[in-house]
């Protein structure tokens, strides 16, 4: 029996990509722990969904499935595909398919290639193609797919795919499809291949390591991913939110991933896009040169062909895109981290100057142990973001107790009632958090894993109500060993991690904002 009845492919004008809808039967609506189990032939929709796609348009670039029930999108999963030809493109109606020039992962190998001209070309060297394609020979084929890998890139704490994406500018799903992950999940420690993107007419590179620079009177596109908010967009981009809604004629913070936002900029972010060198002294370290000219460690190592992070005196260094960064306006951002941090009750001194003190450092370092950062003191990029991320969590967690006692509805994402994912999702959308409707099991595999005693407010707990191992259940921690959730009995309800009920079915946490 078909896993589904009905689909559809549609067309983005804006970036010539399509979505595959999938309209689907109400299973899918909701996996609570009231709804009992679920038959294994439907949940292999998605599956069913990947192989229709490689077996019928093997060519196509389908960016995202989205699933359909009952005129509801009840989640999306992104999705990467080979860019089209002409023939495949043909054999589709023109209303919803056409052909399109696009980027890929891969690199096709032509007559004449050789590992030495590909890695000179971009910018790579031979051992490291060899090691993303795990080639034990310099012989290639005709034809065949290469790789092409920016960096490789060993997973830390808060190191989300989404995080990855955006610091390396490409997308969620050329790292999936690089490194054949079926998840968006990652795990301390593991290597990821970060892939040069590659534009299909002309084999040239369409990303690069520098953060986009948006500067006065310029304006770019920017496509939303998982994870982000007009905030985290608007702080990289050097603008406001009000900016960015003004721009794009938003009337709330709600973003949607796969919107494409033009987005704009006060002042350069990048620094002036010339590269410029760095002579080395005693002292110095890659990580302390990166901070001195606001770009990463691994930019520098990049652009200077080095494999690992060791420099010595009298090294000239190219400093890739970078400016040293402005005293006046670290001490600003300073002040702001205080002001957070003060907020969420980790700075108790009133007067934030902005001034570096023992108080202060003390504070961010408290806040990085709870948060599973490395313990520096200082405010860096992770965690200033983590900070952020937290201000917004503090802010929903306080917002869910306006929602006690609405009541259970199958399937509902609206105050009008909430399943338990439906409520997770509402929440984050409400606070400028784009999460796209998916169901518990779906939210369990992303975000990293957390475990009990470094639970925060906002994280995300889940249940195995059903049958052991099947996640069925979710909600929201609420700090002080309480978790509020949709529940079938009382609604949106808030119970103690040790209820004796809940604590028997809990499996684990993950924090996926």
């Amino acid at each position: 029996m078909e896993a589904f009845q009905r689909y559809e492919l549609k067309k983005d004008d804006q970036s010539n990509e399509y979505t595959l809808i999938i309209f689907a039967d109400d299973y899918l609506a909701e996996f609570g722990e009231e709804l009992g189990t679920i038959h294994k032939e439907k949940t292999s929709i998605l599956a069913a969904a990947k192989k229709m796609l490689h077996d019928r348009y093997p060519n196509l670039k389908v960016k995202m499935i989205k699933v359909v029930v009952g005129g509801i999108a009840v989640t999306a999963i992104p999705f990467m595909m080979d860019p089209p030809n002409s023939a495949q493109a043909a054999g589709l109606s023109t209303t919803t398919v056409q052909t399109q020039t696009t980027s890929s992962v891969y690199y096709v190998v032509k007559s004449s290639d050789t590992l030495w001209n590909i890695s000179q070309k971009y910018n790579s060297t031979v051992d490291q193609v060899k090691q993303a394609n795990q080639l034990s020979s310099d012989s290639l084929n005709l034809n065949q797919k290469l790789i092409i890998p920016q960096t490789f890139h060993k997973v830390g704490t808060g190191d989300y795919l989404t995080v990855l994406a955006k610091k390396y500018n490409v997308s969620v799903a050329a790292i999936k499809e690089a490194n054949n992950l079926t998840s968006d999940g990652t795990t301390l420690g593991q290597v990821l291949i970060i892939p040069k993107l590659i534009t299909a007419d002309t084999g040239t590179t369409s990303n690069s390591n520098s953060t986009p620079a948006a500067s006065k009177n310029q304006t770019s596109k920017y496509t939303v991913v998982s994870g982000d908010s007009l905030f985290a967009i608007a702080t990289r981009y050097g603008t406001t939110v009000d900016n960015l809604k003004n721009m794009n004629g938003l009337s709330s913070n709600n973003i949607y991933v796969g919107q494409v936002l033009t987005v704009s900029a006060t002042d350069s972010t990048a620094g002036s896009g010339a590269s410029q060198t760095y002579t080395v002294v005693s002292g110095d370290s890659l990580s302390l040169i990166a901070n001195k000219y606001n770009v990463t460690v691994d930019q520098i190592k990049e652009s200077n062909k080095l494999t690992s992070d060791i420099i010595r005196v009298g090294q000239v260094l190219t400093i890739p895109n970078g400016q040293a960064v402005d005293t006046t306006t670290s001490n600003t951002n300073l002040a702001t981290v205080q002001k957070n941090l003060q907020t969420l009750g980790y700075y108790a001194v009133p007067a934030t100057t902005g001034n570096p003190s023992v108080t202060a450092k003390e504070a961010i370092q408290h806040f990085q142990m709870d948060y599973l950062l490395p313990v520096t003191g200082n405010a860096d990029e992770a965690t200033t973001t983590a900070i952020n991320h937290a201000i917004v969590k503090k802010a929903l967690i306080s917002d869910t107790n306006n929602y006690l006692g609405v009541p259970y509805v199958w399937g509902g994402t609206t105050p009008k009632g909430f399943d338990c994912s439906g409520f997770v999702s509402y929440m984050f959308n409400q606070h400028g958090v784009s999460m796209a409707r998916n169901t518990s099991a779906g939210m369990y595999n992303t975000g990293t894993a957390i475990q009990r005693v470094n639970l925060q407010p906002g994280d995300l707990v889940f249940f195995a109500v059903n049958s052991t191992g099947t996640i069925s259940h979710v909600g929201f921690y609420m700090g002080d060993n309480q978790f509020i959730s949709a529940t079938s009995s009382k609604g949106i309800a808030a119970y103690s991690m040790d209820n004796s009920y809940w604590s028997q079915y809990y499996v684990g946490a993950k924090r996926v904002y």
